[in-house]
């Protein structure tokens, strides 16, 4: 016998320990079926659980549609006696202002909202209302942009203060159950257009999916949830590493340095990785190749450093010290470069080569210096107050910040830019400006090559 829609629920919340009795629970209504679906099941759950719903809407000022939206989730809080509150905010400006997609600022805008209002609640969680459809959508476009198995893993049930109760029901199921019970709600009709790349898997790619298995949405879920399995399994083990080998202190993370160094790559990535999230309370914007890039620290000599935006990793005799840096503090760091060596800094490559003549790449990312006026190791970090160079073309020192604002450098990219320096003179801005104390003439015998590679 098939188990009624709000019986599979009520096992779902049991199952992930989801709600809890005197819990408010926040829903996310946007007014689509899914909502409306979630809205009216955990309506019929909630007094036996003993919990309280109110309906939150964020008006994205992105269709034309978007009021009869807000004004359907308005008329469900109304007939089922719940609060409403609502939000307009355009997710179009957001997107075009940060220069992120419009589906990115969507999310950020209803979070923001969301967790605004559970501040007001003392005991609350978001509800919303991710289906497995979703779950399969997320599961391909990670697979498609390159993930391992954490991403597989793509949403669950329960993340923090956000959980999804309907997660494992298809939208299939869903749709059949709010014409049976008559439940209205709007449609989203750019949910229609190829413009977005969540809606082109669900338009075009998995049905043609379909074709080859008609269970296919199933079948990635499975693979999601094998995956939460393995990496449940994988977690428990670095989190044994990390005690054993990891000492946190002062807002460092300090590692014993013959764990770190004897420890097979794949796994220690997965320690640093942790590490990072003990260190940042998330982790974000780390790749394999940042998690590499830190690990061969363990073939350079002692004392040295590696960056990575605001996080630096140190060698020393003892340890591995994994911190990270104020904007202050980051402007203090220095790292050496030799004569013929590569070195990451903060997201940028910097590699020297010496050259007898030459062919000169007139390409911006590359300078060329006259050897026999350098100090080696130079010297590569970030502005500092007071810092001054003679730009080239030019006879008298200029004040680095007047030439910033002469050249309409943007503040932000004033503090990223790296200053490659012999002794306490500036020789480059990377990419911008050689000095002229520094630069080749008719009577440079050696030459030193400087060429800069921006991270992807």
């Amino acid at each position: 016998m098939q188990m009624k829609m709000e019986d599979r629920v009520l096992k779902t919340i049991g199952d992930y320990n989801l709600i809890s009795k005197g819990d408010t629970i926040i829903i996310g209504a946007s007014g689509g079926p899914d909502s409306q679906f979630l809205i009216y099941i955990l309506e019929k759950l909630r007094k036996d659980l003993g919990f309280e719903m109110v309906l939150a809407h964020l008006n994205h000022l992105h269709r034309k549609e978007a009021a009869n939206d807000e004004n359907l989730v308005k008329s469900t809080a109304e007939k089922l006696g719940l609060d409403f509150y609502s939000r307009s905010r355009s997710m179009d400006d957001l997107a075009k202002k940060l220069k992120i997609s419009p589906e990115d600022a969507g999310r950020r805008l209803r979070y923001e909202f969301f967790n605004d209002l559970a501040k007001t609640y003392p005991a609350s969680k978001i509800a919303v209302a991710h289906n497995k459809n979703d779950q399969a959508e997320t599961v391909l476009m990670r697979i498609i942009r390159g993930t391992g198995l954490d991403g597989l893993r793509a949403m669950d049930y329960k993340t923090a203060n956000i959980i999804r109760p309907i997660l494992d029901i298809k939208k299939s199921q869903i749709l059949a159950y709010l014409d049976e019970e008559k439940i209205p709600y709007a449609i989203d009709y750019t949910n229609f257009e190829n413009e977005y790349t969540r809606n082109k898997l669900r338009l075009d790619i998995i049905p043609r999916l379909e074709e080859i298995n008609p269970s296919v949405i199933d079948s990635i879920f499975k693979l999601s949830d094998l995956a939460r399995d393995d990496f449940t399994i994988l977690d428990r083990l670095v989190d044994e590493k990390i005690k054993e080998m990891v000492k946190i202190s002062q807002g460092k993370v300090i590692f014993d340095k013959e764990k770190f160094e004897n420890m097979d790559p794949a796994l220690l990535r997965r320690v640093l990785r942790k590490a990072i999230g003990l260190l940042q309370g998330e982790i974000k914007d780390i790749s394999k190749e940042n998690l590499d890039d830190f690990l061969k620290i363990r073939d350079l000599d002692n004392g040295k450093t590696l960056i990575k935006d605001k996080l630096v990793l140190k060698k020393t005799y003892k340890t591995y010290i994994l911190e990270e840096l104020t904007a202050k503090e980051k402007s203090k760091t220095e790292l050496e470069l030799g004569a013929e060596d590569e070195i990451k800094f903060d997201g940028i490559y910097l590699k020297t080569s010496i050259i007898n003549n030459g062919k000169y790449n007139k390409d911006r990312n590359v300078g060329y210096f006259d050897y026999d006026k350098l100090d080696f190791p130079l010297k590569v970090r970030t502005r500092r107050p007071g810092d001054r160079f003679v730009p080239l073309g030019h006879q008298s020192e200029k004040k680095l910040k007047d030439f910033f604002i002469d050249q309409k450098i943007d503040r932000e990219k004033r503090d990223e830019l790296p200053l490659i320096l012999s002794k306490d003179k500036i020789i480059w801005l990377a990419s911008l400006r050689i000095s002229d104390e520094f630069k080749v003439t008719a009577r440079s015998k050696k030459i030193l090559k400087i060429e800069v590679y921006y991270e992807n």
